[in-house]
């Protein structure tokens, strides 16, 4: 099988297998970050109420690990809004280490790009029919 076989699939395919794959890389890429860096991630908002309350609540299994860690980047992300809400401590959250912030980014995009891979196949199965 080379290259040129894989490249005659029809293109409802071809996203079908590309929306899979990062499905895939999204769900193991998340699970990574919420059993080996989540109680890191909490330990440098440890002064943030948004993660404290999220931490307690929804305890340690694998959805309420990656519901904390949503909560994490929830805070990362809507600084302003959650600084004016007083739900998080502004400085803990300058300070959180770049690296860390870097790969809830990464996350992130995988997501966003399932959605899109996703939404572009369902247009397309659906336009072809």
């Amino acid at each position: 099988m080379n290259i040129d076989h894989a490249l005659q699939y029809p293109l409802k395919d071809l996203v079908l297998i590309g929306s899979s794959f990062l499905m895939i890389a999204y769900g193991m890429f998340g699970m990574y970050l919420a059993y080996r860096k989540l109680e890191v991630m909490e330990s440098h908002l440890n002064k943030c109420r948004l993660v404290e309350f999220h931490s307690g609540f929804w305890g340690s299994s694998p959805r309420g690990r990656m519901l904390r860690l949503g909560a994490v980047y929830a805070a990362l992300v809507f600084t302003k809004r959650n600084a004016r809400r007083g739900i998080i401590d502004l400085q803990q959250v300058q300070d959180f280490p770049k690296g860390m912030k870097y790969l809830l980014h990464c996350t992130a995009i995988f997501g966003l790009m399932w959605i899109t891979a996703a939404a572009i196949f369902y247009f397309c199965y659906y336009l072809t029919l």
